[in-house]
């Protein structure tokens, strides 16, 4: 019966590739880099293949700084920066970081040209492609990929780049966003729940500086962290591409994420709530543990983090 199962998980798994990422899209089920969910990534070579054949359905889209863009993006390559996705400061909420809602994440989508059967590739050259991948998740659309290594990993294999502006749309797409699935995203007042729930974890991904309150990153209003959260930083899923790479980008194997996980405590049983300063480096942790295999429903991204928690007086913070 061992057996059977296993064998109908490795079926189920190949037909699902072939499902979200059509037959000339889904890689054998051997399973990249050891990941059971291995077609949420794309290697450079990979993707060059595709640009090459100039897929109608392919939507590249860099999550960069707008001078990154300029200096070099990948051909064809739609740009967009973490403002176009997110409620500026006071609508509605008082501070900046917060993800768009429903209506205007879709028109953000279409006027990047993405359609609901779209392939939709991200990269960046730092950790801001996952935050949009949980974005596009959240509203629907659950088959973007990300490609492993970002901009550093396309430099390495020589592959060419663009300069300047992005090339102008000729049409808007059709995406149309779904309700947000409520699991996949958590607010303030189920942090505060975490404090005396045993089946929740909360996980503070920042850098070791964030999380002792010795520095104050600009959009936040106090120093320190959630007294009841654990500490995990974003970093450990990730490595450099090669020495020569300030960020790490190229995302570890499912052996060595599973030696984080571990060493960290961290209970697949248990729902896990992360919080970074603005929800960014956060989902680099959700979107390794999705490669892993875990339950989304049983991953949440505290979108308004550290932002909106040093935000109000009354919720406590704790310095080393």
């Amino acid at each position: 019966m061992k057996i059977f199962i296993q064998i109908h998980g490795y079926c189920l798994t190949a037909l699902l590739a072939v499902l979200f990422f059509g037959a000339g899209w889904a890689r054998s089920a051997e399973g990249y880099k050891g990941f059971e969910r291995y077609n949420s990534l794309i290697t450079p070579k990979e993707l060059k293949g595709f640009i090459d054949k100039g897929d109608s359905k392919l939507v590249v889209i860099a999550v960069v700084k707008p001078k990154s863009f300029s200096v070099g993006h990948l051909p064809g390559a739609r740009h967009t920066w973490r403002p176009d996705y997110e409620c500026p400061p006071g609508d509605p909420f008082p501070y900046k970081g917060m993800l768009l809602d429903k209506a205007r994440f879709e028109k953000f989508a279409r006027d990047l040209g993405v359609n609901n059967d779209s392939i939709v590739v991200l990269y960046d050259d730092k950790y801001d492609a996952t935050r949009l991948w949980w974005a596009f998740y959240l509203y629907g659309k659950q088959d973007c990929r990300i490609l492993d290594g970002g901009l550093q990993a396309w430099k390495a294999e020589g592959y060419i780049l663009r300069q300047g502006e992005q090339v102008p749309l000729l049409s808007p797409g059709s995406f149309e966003a779904s309700q947000p699935s409520a699991s996949w995203v958590a607010g303030m007042y189920e942090v505060w729940r975490s404090k005396s729930d045993s089946d929740v974890q909360l996980w503070d991904n920042r850098e070791t500086d964030e999380w002792r309150g010795t520095i104050l990153k600009k959009g936040a209003f106090r120093k320190g962290r959630i007294p009841w959260a654990r500490f995990l930083n974003w970093s450990e899923f990730k490595k450099k591409v090669d020495s020569s790479n300030k960020n790490p980008t190229e995302f570890k194997t499912a052996a060595e994420m599973r030696n984080v996980i571990n060493a960290a405590g961290m209970d697949p049983l248990k729902r896990q709530v992360f919080y970074c300063q603005s929800g960014v480096r956060t989902t680099q942790i959700m979107f390794s543990l999705y490669l892993l295999g875990w339950d989304p429903a049983g991953l949440a991204n505290y979108d308004g983090s550290w932002i909106e928690w040093s935000y109000y007086d009354k919720n406590p913070v704790k310095l080393d």
